[in-house]
């Protein structure tokens, strides 16, 4: 048989049921456990002499709702050094009266040996057996015979906007991987056409080289040309009267056609570029060496 439970006119309400439908809603549902924001004074609390006041409020513990109408004094015995718990203590079978959920103090001499009850509320016996649990939702230090560190331990139910901020994140670190993605890209794309631009630069270069080496041999071989030129035509030696006057040194030629050469004017070295000096030299030479033969 199937009982129906949220319909119209069916009084088959379970409270085991709605906790579990409440925990559904829960990103932890093994704590579905917080106060509601915006109602009443959200549980704040605060120290009056040597206790803890809670404020009104609305909550969940294990999807059991609760509201604190009116606040609550918690007197607390001051053990200087001690620590303690401010607790929600909720209890699923009461059905004389409304005491399901109480505040307790417990204290010791650290938070970790302080003992919680904490048994199945969702159970379906919990609706016809007592099941407790207790949630520590302050906890507090006492020192110089004060309560100290009062601190706020349960949490805003806020499952929704802590999913949604989740969905943003995620979408905003996407886009950031996106964007990096695409900087990489674009920075992959940039070194490729870096990288082509310096093969054609090395390729440029080489083919310059290869040019300016045969250029370099050419006009090598065209100063050598020059000196053999030189040395037919004029010959090496200067006589007049049939008295040798002067012996023509084949390196001295040679070396002002290593000048020319290395002037970049090969053409300096044959002598037959007017108005130069190796022209006017060679050319008094040759003037000299015909005015002797006449």
């Amino acid at each position: 048989m199937i009982k129906p439970v949220t319909y119209q006119g069916v009084f088959n309400f379970k409270s085991n049921l709605y906790a579990l439908e409440v925990k559904s809603r829960f990103i932890d549902q093994s704590k579905a456990n917080g106060y509601y924001t915006g109602y009443g004074n959200e549980l704040a609390a605060t120290i009056v002499d040597n206790q803890i006041q809670i404020g009104t409020g609305a909550f969940v513990i294990q999807g059991r709702m609760n509201e604190v109408e009116s606040a609550e004094l918690l007197p607390v015995t001051i053990e200087n050094g001690k620590v303690g718990y401010v607790i929600a203590r909720i209890e699923t079978y009461h059905p004389s009266d409304e005491e399901n959920c109480k505040f307790i103090i417990k204290t010791a001499t650290s938070l970790d040996s302080i003992q919680l009850t904490q048994e199945d509320t969702y159970t379906k016996g919990a609706e016809t057996s007592n099941k407790v649990y207790e949630l520590p939702i302050y906890s507090f230090a006492m020192s110089g015979g004060n309560i100290t560190s009062l601190t706020k331990l349960i949490k805003a139910v806020a499952d929704y906007g802590t999913v949604k901020s989740i969905a943003d994140n995620a979408l905003a670190n996407a886009q950031a991987a996106v964007n990096t993605a695409n900087t990489a890209n674009t920075t992959a794309n940039t070194a490729n056409t870096k990288a082509t631009n310096a093969v054609n630069t090395a390729n440029t270069a080489k083919t310059t080289a290869e040019t300016a080496e045969a250029n370099s041999i050419t006009a090598k071989n065209t100063a050598n040309e020059a000196l053999q030129k030189i040395v037919k035509t004029i010959g090496t030696a200067l006589y007049e009267n049939g008295v040798l006057l002067h012996e023509l040194d084949v390196d001295f030629i040679a070396r002002a056609c290593a000048i020319a050469f290395y002037a970049q004017e090969a053409e300096l070295a044959q002598g037959y570029t007017k108005g130069g000096a190796l022209d006017k030299r060679l050319k008094n030479i040759e003037k000299r060496i015909t005015n002797l033969e006449n």
